[in-house]
């Protein structure tokens, strides 16, 4: 299935790739490195990682890891994580985002704001449940990008919190039916209907997933610890 195996780690080594590229450049004496968690929040029916019938914010926790390789440049990568089950409990959603973003700051103050942009593999983990256990599972992956701004408070020289605004699109390129049919899986109420559905979207490969057009918004917030 798409988004396991081998291209799993090469979207993760190619994020890493990046990272160690970019900083390369840079004067070591400026670098810090930074981790902490954070918590995303996902609104819109067009999110790339929302539930296309939710339209409340969906939460993510996760953790990030940033580098800040000179005044004015930073580098993240983070990972987020959240699962979902319908109220039957006939269907679980596993949803994996990973992001690597570069981060630029016009200028640094107690306060600095700054813009973003970057690259996202979207993670999903279909699975048809009976009796808590699963009996049927699909995987998909998409590559996306992102763009937007934010700002960083600091709370001393080794700790800040932070609070951004993405706007994040992805390319639906080779997606068919079955995710399609797999999106509207927490709505369904029996395995039976759950498997009569990834049936029928099987002989309709050209069908894309229901409502979905790519794109939404994450508000994402957390602490920093620097090294």
């Amino acid at each position: 299935m798409a988004g396991s195996g081998p291209g799993r780690w090469t979207a993760v080594l190619g994020l890493t790739v990046a990272l160690v590229a970019g900083v390369a450049a840079l004067d070591v004496q400026a670098q810090t490195i930074g981790i902490g968690p954070r918590m995303v929040f996902i609104s819109g029916e067009n999110s790339p990682i929302q539930d296309p019938n939710d339209t409340s914010k969906t939460k993510f926790t996760g953790g990030f890891l940033r580098l800040r390789a000179s005044k004015h440049m930073g580098f993240e990568i983070s990972m987020d994580y959240r699962t979902a089950t319908n109220p039957s409990e006939t269907a679980r959603v596993r949803t994996t985002p990973i992001q690597g973003t570069v981060l630029f700051y016009p200028f640094r103050t107690a306060i600095a704001p700054y813009i973003l942009g970057g690259i996202g593999w979207y993670k999903e983990r279909y699975e048809a449940l009976s009796d808590g256990q699963p009996v049927l599972t699909t995987n998909t992956s998409q590559i996306g990008y992102h763009t937007g701004m934010g700002a960083e408070m600091m709370m001393g020289k080794h700790a800040s919190i932070f609070f951004d605004y993405r706007y994040t699109f992805v390319n639906v390129d080779g997606v068919g039916g079955l995710a399609g049919a797999l999106y509207s899986a927490l709505s369904l109420t029996s395995v039976t209907g759950l498997l009569n559905s990834l049936t029928n979207s099987g002989t309709n490969s050209n069908t894309t997933m229901p409502g979905v057009s790519h794109q939404g918004s994450m508000w994402t917030t957390g602490m920093t610890v620097y090294f």
